[in-house]
């Protein structure tokens, strides 16, 4: 099942099933506070998924979830280890962003800030924790998995690099600016991905930088959940992405971002997502 979340006609935001092209709305009275809340509708999808459903008309595609935490992953395919020369890590290592102002949907602009020429994209795909767990073992990491989306992770090389000795990379600069987290269009949920074999393409104004498979990854699903969770809380709603494969501008020598461009990132069995780039004018 397909799980977006969107504006429809009155202006209500509403979450959405996509099936057969349409999207639908369930028909229940009295839901509108799970119905316009997509973590609500995740802790709640047994029950309401059931229930009888009426097609809508959308207006905007909403990002599919807000989550209350994210964990990216740095260098976790093996093709993007060799294009940065980076030695994989021993075990999976993490930085964040945020959601209050990194998260945008389908079709939003990704800004490019004032005087930063090096901002690059990274198609990844979004784990989506569908229920609570801490100290998960690793063989039932898979059963805290709700569904997948489409993330890119938008990085700001200026900042980003070069290391500050001996403090490390600048992550929160280099990762977690505005509309740094695109993602979308949906959610699709595991059931539908029987085997997680997914190849993951990126465009950059129709011509392809990014051709990779989750085959490539350093760490899977289920290590990166049952590592995170030794401490942390998982909880529905929260997002943790595979890391990208090799082609990025940085070090590929590919074309960064620009004004005017168009960046779609297209993941089998999960669809695309697609956004514009602008100037930052504020």
């Amino acid at each position: 099942m397909k799980i977006a979340y969107g504006l429809v006609e009155g202006g209500e935001r509403r979450v959405l099933i996509y099936q057969d092209g349409k999207y639908l709305e369930i028909e229940k009275d009295g839901l509108d506070c799970v119905m316009s809340n997509p973590i609500s509708f995740i802790k709640a999808f047994d029950l309401l998924s059931q229930l009888p459903k009426r097609e809508t008309k959308v207006i905007k595609l909403l990002p599919p979830v807000i989550p209350n935490k994210i964990f990216l992953p740095a260098v976790n395919f093996k093709s993007h280890s060799s294009e940065t020369s980076m030695k994989p890590p021993s075990s999976p290592y993490f930085f964040t962003k945020f959601s209050s102002n990194s998260i945008i949907g389908p079709e939003d602009p990704i800004l490019i800030p004032k005087g930063v020429k090096r901002v690059d994209y990274e198609g990844e795909i979004g784990i989506v924790i569908g229920k609570k767990g801490k100290y998960i073992k690793k063989e039932e990491a898979l059963d805290y998995v709700f569904g997948y989306t489409i993330v890119n992770d938008v990085s700001f090389r200026d900042y980003q690099f070069p290391e500050m000795h001996p403090y490390g990379l600048n992550w929160v600069m280099g990762k977690a600016l505005d509309t740094a987290m695109p993602i979308g269009p949906w959610i699709v949920t595991k059931d539908e991905i029987k085997e997680f074999t997914l190849r993951i393409v990126t465009r950059l104004n129709g011509k392809v930088v990014q051709d990779g498979n989750t085959e490539d990854m350093i760490f899977s699903v289920e290590d990166m959940i049952s590592y995170l969770s030794q401490g942390i809380t998982l909880e529905p709603g929260d997002i943790i992405t595979t890391g990208t494969p090799a082609g990025v501008a940085e070090f590929s020598g590919k074309k960064y971002l620009e004004e005017g461009d168009i960046i779609e990132i297209e993941v089998e069995k999960i669809g695309v997502l697609k956004n514009f780039v602008k100037n930052d004018l504020k």
